[in-house]
């Protein structure tokens, strides 16, 4: 299953840790596992280009970080479109993904 853990602090994103692989087709073949991908690859990329002071990390475990280090209102509202496109497609395929959302305080 594919993990997203989203953490809030002060009512203002913070971070996002996707992890896990959906397992709904054979290992290269699998839809969901490629949509989330994209849709994070392309977040990676987004947040590169837009505010390169964001923590972005990517590694082969997989596990896919992205990490807000000073506030913006376009960082903001890049963070939610991404996870919009996260829970469309937990939507869809809830066996595969799970999306856990928590606030922490400062």
């Amino acid at each position: 299953m594919i993990r997203v853990d989203v953490v809030k602090k002060d009512k203002h994103y913070h971070s996002m840790t996707v992890t896990g692989h959906a397992e709904t087709g054979e290992p290269g073949y699998d839809l969901v596992c490629a949509g989330v991908s994209s849709i994070m690859v392309g977040a990676l990329n987004a947040f590169d280009h837009f505010d390169p002071s964001v923590a972005l990390t990517l590694n082969e475990e997989p596990c896919i970080k992205i990490k807000i280090t000073k506030k913006s209102e376009i960082t903001e509202m890049m963070f939610e479109f991404v996870l919009l496109q996260l829970k469309t497609v937990e939507a869809s395929h809830a066996q595969a993904i799970e999306i856990l959302e928590k606030e922490v305080k400062s």
